[in-house]
């Protein structure tokens, strides 16, 4: 079970990656979060925060906008609330296609297919830059451990 008071620093992943790639010292910022003590909004945006620096990070180093995960604000079917949603740039233009194939052949029966085999090779390269980055980059993991728990204790806030 996951602890209910977590102490973590979170660092900004670009100042980090500065200071690893040009070998200086680089003053960092440091900020403590004790995320048992967070409210489920707060919970929240520090979620969006980590996820907006680890994507950005990612994506400045996998070397194929293929990749890039992309952020963005969709409203679910059938609602007009927004939910944020952030998948990798092959996953969407697989799943636009296959919309477009759904729309062009539809015979009447409602049913899309599953994209993840179409997108096999595209999710093992992703996963292989994830692995090199977490083992050059030990901020960077760092920063994959701090999302899981933030995203434990929202669930623990129930959402």
């Amino acid at each position: 079970m996951k602890k209910l008071i977590l102490i973590i620093s979170i660092l900004s992943l670009s100042s980090i990656s500065l200071a690893q790639d040009e070998n200086q010292a680089e003053t960092e910022v440091e900020e403590i979060i004790v995320i048992g003590e967070l409210s489920r909004n707060a919970v929240r945006q520090q979620i969006i925060r980590v996820e907006n620096d680890i994507y950005a990070f990612y994506n400045e180093r996998n070397g194929n906008p293929e990749l890039d995960i992309i952020c963005d604000d969709v409203a679910v079917t059938g609602t007009l609330i927004k939910q944020r949603v952030c998948e990798p740039v092959f996953w969407t233009k697989a799943r636009n296609r296959n919309i477009q194939e759904f729309i062009h052949e539809f015979t009447g029966i409602a049913e899309l297919e599953d994209i993840s085999q179409e997108v096999e090779l595209e999710t093992a390269e992703m996963n292989r830059v994830y692995a090199e980055l977490i083992e050059t980059y030990p901020a960077f993991a760092e920063a994959l451990l701090i999302l899981e728990d933030l995203k434990a204790r929202l669930e623990e806030l129930g959402n």
